[in-house]
Formats: C-alpha cells, sequence, structure tokens
C-alpha cells in the first residue's frame, strides 16, 4: 500500500488515473488550490480513512500537460503542515499525439482596420430612427404648445366674436351654431351661479334674468335669421353685440372699449 519506488503509474493526457491504494504519514491531503487552472495535473481524493499511524488514500489523477510529474506537488495538508515528510510519488502522463505534431496555437492579434457593413447599417439605421423620433416628439410638443396656447388666449367672448365674424361672411355650420349656443349658456349659468343646474330647468332659470332671457332670445333670433338680414352680423357692430350676449364676466371683447 505503501508507494513503489520502481512503479511509476502512466495514463494519456485527458484521461483520468486511478491510483493504488496509498498510505501515507502525516495529516490529511487535499487537492491543492489552482484558480489559474494551470496546473499540470488534476487530483481528487476519492476517499481518505485512518490506517494505523498512516492515512489510507484512494487518489484519482488527471494529466493535463505530458510529463512525469509529482503528486506531491498537487495537494496539501489541511492543517497547513509541509509535505516534506512524503515520498516521491511520481506519475507519467503520455500525450496521444505523434511527436511533432504541431500544436494549436493562439493567433496573433489583428489589428480591427475599419467597421464591417453590418455595424455601419446597423449604425446608420440606429441613427436615423434616434433622428425621426426626436422629431416626432418636437412636433407633437409644437402642436400641443399651440393648442394650450390657443386654449388659453381665446376668452368665451373671442371665441363669440369669431363666429359672428364668421356668419357676416357665410351661413354658420350646425356644429358652429352649437358652439355659439354653448358660449351663451355656459357664460350666464356660471354668471349666475347655476353650474349644478338640470339642463331641463336651464332655460327657465335663465328667462327669469332679464338680461339673460333677453341675450337668450337674441342669439336665438340671429342664429335662426336669414344670412345678411341681421345688422349685428356685420363687422362693425359684432363688438357691441357679443357684449349684448355675455355677462360682463365672460371677458372683454375684442375690439370693443
Amino acid at each position: 500500500m505503501s508507494p513503489d519506488p520502481g512503479t511509476t503509474p502512466r495514463g494519456a493526457i485527458g484521461r483520468p488515473i486511478r491510483l493504488e491504494p496509498l498510505a501515507l504519514p502525516g495529516a490529511r491531503l487535499e487537492p491543492r488550490a489552482d484558480p489559474d487552472r494551470r496546473a499540470a495535473l488534476a487530483v481528487r481524493i476519492v476517499d481518505a480513512a485512518p490506517h494505523g499511524t498512516l492515512t489510507r488514500y484512494e487518489i484519482e489523477v488527471t494529466g493535463l500537460e505530458p510529463g512525469t510529474h509529482d503528486l506531491r506537488d498537487h495537494v496539501v495538508r489541511i492543517d497547513g503542515t509541509p509535505t516534506t515528510d512524503l515520498p516521491p510519488l511520481p506519475i507519467t502522463v503520455e500525450s496521444v499525439l505523434a511527436a511533432g505534431t504541431p500544436q494549436v496555437s493562439q493567433p496573433a492579434p489583428v489589428p480591427v482596420t475599419g467597421l464591417g457593413g453590418y455595424t455601419i447599417t446597423a449604425a446608420l439605421t440606429a441613427t436615423l430612427w434616434l433622428t425621426g423620433l426626436v422629431a416626432l416628439v418636437w412636433l407633437l410638443y409644437r402642436q400641443r404648445r399651440r393648442e394650450t396656447a390657443g386654449d388659453i388666449a381665446l376668452s368665451p367672448a373671442d371665441r363669440l366674436s369669431l363666429l359672428v365674424d364668421t356668419a357676416a361672411r357665410r351661413t354658420l355650420v350646425p356644429a358652429e351654431q352649437a358652439e355659439a349656443e354653448r358660449l351663451v349658456y355656459d357664460a350666464w349659468r356660471r354668471h349666475l351661479g347655476m353650474a349644478d343646474t338640470d339642463p331641463r330647468e336651464l332655460v327657465a332659470g335663465l328667462r327669469r334674468d332679464p338680461r339673460a332671457a333677453r341675450a337668450v332670445e337674441r342669439l336665438a333670433a340671429w342664429l335662426h335669421a336669414p344670412a345678411g338680414t341681421d345688422p349685428a352680423a356685420a363687422p362693425a357692430d359684432v363688438a357691441a353685440f357679443v357684449r349684448d350676449l355675455l355677462p360682463a364676466t365672460a371677458g372683454p371683447v375684442e375690439g370693443g372699449p
């Protein structure tokens, strides 16, 4: 069970070699750590058991480099004591390639002289896509700002003035007539504190206020009069006409005092 100095275990590179049981002195052994994976042997201790004053080992070794290697260089004691009391433990690893066979070598690095066609195409595509995205976001932002600025700048009086001025040139479409009615009714409803009034009761409530009633009647007459017959539709009369339709809280009318 002790190592025989006349017998050297042999095996091919990359193939496990199962050693004969070894009875060795000293504290228990374990494989030496090989973080860089440069060791010539990979050692695996299959079993270790007390054997009198010695320790009986069953060891498996895999050769990674051809040549004769000493197992003592690839094991350490678990308590950190030296392994100088161990006998030589040579192991021969044979190459499976014939002598003189060229070895695989690492190719020398080649400097990059330019980008490939795919890389250029991918870069251009990404650039165009990002440019289009930025342009789209900018256009949407500009449009939103114009819409917001328009909503803030035009008061109900200004919007109604535009409709009245438009009616002087052509007949208002139903949607524009509905917008004019909504502007007048909403302005008087807020002015009279009737924001929560049921729509069915709103008309009756407006008619109880003399000025609101007169504005509603004049609005109806203007909307349903033949085109060109209402003098208030003339541009010179737009400001005064709108002031008569809306309460003072609706805001100033452009072109009026």
